[in-house]
């Protein structure tokens, strides 16, 4: 029997060139963000308000970089998968506290491993994804849709 599995984690300068690539970017779209950053575990590691965000969209970072994380998938796919569900299950779903079912967080990922995730928020949520696309190649990380 294996009783293990390996694992990995975003580094230091990794986390910081997300924060780094996601302002950037907001910046050259004229928006304010806020950013969060989780691990693998979905803890967060990183976070970042931009001046002028909205507070309550700091809340919406973070739940969606913990989807991305929990769920290995974009808080989009989340959405459309939560969207397909029967109402009744839909419910049971939304119920779950943390989730997010916004575009906007994706997970961080090389050669398939989950690294972590990154949340974007304070934007409309095209924006916000654009930015987390764009953060993404900044450190060279598998992209996915949502």
């Amino acid at each position: 029997m294996n009783i293990s599995t390996p694992r990995a984690t975003l580094t230091t300068e990794a986390i910081l060139a997300l924060l780094n690539a996601a302002v950037a970017r907001a910046q050259a779209l004229d928006v304010r963000i806020h950013v969060a950053i989780c691990d693998s575990a979905a803890h967060r590691v990183g976070f970042v308000t931009m001046d002028g965000a909205l507070p309550i969209a700091a809340i919406t970072a973070e739940r969606k970089a913990f989807t991305a994380a929990n769920m290995n998938m974009s808080s989009g796919q989340w959405e459309a998968y939560v969207n397909s569900l029967l109402p009744g299950e839909q419910k049971i779903v939304e119920a779950i506290e943390g989730y997010v079912a916004a575009r906007g967080g994706f997970p961080v990922r090389q050669d398939g491993m989950l690294l972590g995730s990154i949340g974007v928020s304070g934007a409309s949520q095209e924006i916000d994804a654009d930015i987390g696309h764009a953060a993404l190649a900044a450190i060279g990380a598998e992209d996915v849709t949502g």
